[in-house]
């Protein structure tokens, strides 16, 4: 698969960064600018992205910015992680926090007595 989504960007013309920036600017077009912006990539085809993430804090309400790198080597991401197990770490950890935590709401007990 991953094979297949390299070759129907270069097939067209279109990289990783090109598409960060669009899908961003389409939000802030929308009234809707994103606070928060998660990239992960493992691969030197995910530097056009790290770049394009990291001009949006030029927007007038700059979001929160992770740009992750799986592996150490040389990168535009700020971050990095060791490997997809840590990717997925990641991910679990951010789901968990952004999960809505069940609120204790009052329990009422309701008893009808008959008055006859």
């Amino acid at each position: 698969m991953d094979k297949i989504k390299k070759f129907l960007c270069s097939l067209q013309g279109i990289s990783k960064g090109w598409v960060a920036e669009e899908v961003i600017q389409t939000m802030v077009n929308g009234g809707n600018p994103p606070d928060f912006v998660l990239c992960i990539g493992d691969d030197r085809s995910d530097e056009d992205m790290f770049e394009t993430i990291l001009r949006t804090v030029s927007l007038p309400s700059a979001p929160e910015i992770f740009a992750c790198t799986v592996g150490r080597k040389p990168s535009k991401a700020k971050y990095f992680l060791d490997d997809t197990s840590d990717v997925v770490k990641l991910l679990q950890s951010l789901a968990a926090s952004s999960n809505p935590k069940p609120r204790h709401l009052a329990h009422f007990q309701v008893s009808f007595e008959s008055t006859i």
